[in-house]
């Protein structure tokens, strides 16, 4: 799959190396399906150990107690996630400006979200507002602008005033199966363009 600029040592995700992706043949005539098992096992654990397991531990952290001190850090985390799934999927090397596009687009393509977007709602514009008062603001000054974190309740519950109330518990585990069903979609070999784009992306990482 070509040279890389990065040790064949690096790791890029745990129990995997730069040379563990490079010695895989991924190309639409070639590849095995073995080699397209272990691709996505890199992906796998990348992806867990840095988002899925952390927000895990914070929210499983908080059970018993009266209440909730890590919504912040949870959604910190999945708002992150929800970037980087999309950023996969759409095979970016960079996301500089792009990151309202990825997230907007996951969110107004993903069941889980639209599923509570009251019929009188434009989906895109509660997409952006969730990426301006959630994940902006959290990430630029460590609080969140009319969202509030619950540990119960709907996923997602739009007020009329702006209020956004967000289900951390919930939005996780349905982030979760999110990308257990990207998994599942790069292990189909009929999804050539999103196993492309993959490939691509991971091609960058390991560069």
């Amino acid at each position: 799959m070509g040279s890389s600029t990065l040790p064949d040592n690096f790791e890029v995700a745990p129990g995997y190396r730069v040379a563990d992706w490079t010695c895989l043949t991924l190309d639409e005539q070639n590849s095995s399906p073995e080699d397209w098992a272990a691709a996505i096992s890199i992906l796998d654990a990348r992806i867990r150990s840095r988002f899925i397991e952390p927000a895990q531990l914070l929210i499983d952290s908080d059970n018993g107690k009266g209440r909730g001190t890590n919504g912040f850090a949870v959604l910190a985390i999945d708002f992150l996630l929800i970037e980087t799934i999309q950023g996969f999927r759409r095979g970016l090397t960079n996301h500089n400006g792009q990151s309202k596009a990825l997230f907007q687009a996951f969110l107004t393509s993903w069941p889980a979200f639209t599923a509570c977007v009251p019929a009188d709602k434009d989906a895109g514009k509660l997409a952006a507002s969730v990426f301006e008062q959630g994940r902006c603001a959290l990430h630029h000054t460590g609080s969140t602008d009319r969202i509030v974190v619950r540990r119960r309740g709907e996923l997602f519950v739009f007020h009329d005033d702006g209020r956004i109330e967000i289900n951390r518990s919930l939005l996780h585990q349905e982030l979760t199966k999110a990308f257990d069903d990207y998994l599942a979609a790069l292990n189909d070999p009929a999804n050539t363009g999103l196993r492309k784009k993959y490939r691509q992306k991971m091609d960058h990482i390991c560069s």
